[in-house]
């Protein structure tokens, strides 16, 4: 950050200040970038571990600025060779041909049914990645240069949850990347890795591009780790917040309040509403099959606030 606030670039249009980094163009567009990975979801289910690490860095440009349109994706992959020795291979670990075929098979499912090209990548062999593969996924976005600036929502703004339904799979999903891999983690640790549904998160693009250009809401973001504990937090750490958790909609019954909190169940991305909007916006989402509720209001006092009828329900 500080070498970037020090070249003071002017093309620099948005850095270490939202979800991904904006830079102009062309003076009328302006692009941004993001790359994260996905490592040890992907050691212990490689399908499913790459393929929510590409749906998860998808919504990052999408949840940047007032959203930008995710346009092609990147990737790296380090892995063991092939090849190595099945008796050679530490206990608990998969080998890491399959580790390959998975990670690759999940990251292109996964972006073909979005429609969005991967136009590069590498793969990289050494045996030092046997018990930790290394994947890296990266999305480029495209959005109008006056839309690259982060929201900001006044109190009264409605805070909606849109996208995919709240479950239990990806509790501690970011504790558990931040974890040792052990010969126990692909069975204590499953839980952990989310469920994507790239089907649903298509229809989330093409909707919120809908309500950007019809400018239905203030303020944008994801719902990624941590879910709605760090999006909605972050969102109201600078004007507080009432968040109302039984309006969550839920895969299924039992969810406790703290796992509806903390859950990083996938395609999922939150706004600050305007009241005056909030019919035209859900109209729109119900138009395109996509669910959308309303759980809170931002409020002025920098309190975070959370309500829930019933213990579990």
């Amino acid at each position: 950050m500080k070498v970037t606030d020090e070249l003071n670039k002017p093309w620099c249009l948005s850095v270490f200040e939202d979800n991904a980094g904006v830079i102009d163009f062309d003076g009328r567009w302006a692009l941004c970038f993001k790359v994260e990975t996905h490592n040890h979801p992907s050691a212990v289910e490689p399908y499913g571990g790459a393929a929510t690490g590409i749906g998860g860095v998808v919504r990052d440009p999408l949840g940047t600025g007032l959203g930008a349109k995710p346009i092609l994706n990147t990737d790296v992959f380090c892995f063991a060779p092939p090849d190595f020795p099945y008796q050679k291979l530490p206990r608990g670990v998969l080998h890491p041909r399959r580790i390959f075929k998975g990670v690759r098979a999940g990251v292109a499912d996964y972006a073909n049914r979005l429609g969005i090209p991967t136009l590069n990548g590498a793969i990289l062999f050494d045996e030092r990645y046997i018990a930790n593969p290394l994947v890296f996924c990266g999305t480029l976005g495209l959005l109008p240069k006056n839309m690259a600036q982060q929201g900001q929502q006044q109190a009264g703004d409605l805070v909606v949850l849109l996208g995919g339904k709240t479950g239990r799979d990806g509790i501690h999903g970011v504790t558990f990347a931040s974890e040792q891999l052990t010969e126990e983690s692909s069975t204590v640790s499953y839980s952990s890795v989310q469920i994507g549904n790239p089907i649903v998160e298509k229809k989330v693009i093409d909707v919120l591009l809908q309500a950007r250009d019809r400018r239905l809401y203030r303020r944008i973001t994801d719902c990624g780790g941590g879910g709605l504990s760090s999006a909605v937090g972050e969102m109201a750490a600078e004007t507080g917040v009432r968040v109302y958790l039984d309006k969550v909609s839920l895969k299924y019954a039992g969810l406790s309040y703290s796992e509806i909190w903390v859950s990083e169940s996938q395609e999922r991305m939150v706004l600050a509403v305007p009241p005056d909007c909030i019919d035209e916006l859900l109209g729109l989402f119900a138009s395109e099959d996509v669910e959308a509720a309303v759980i809170g209001e931002f409020t002025n006092d920098r309190r975070l606030q959370l309500f829930e009828s019933r213990a579990t329900r």
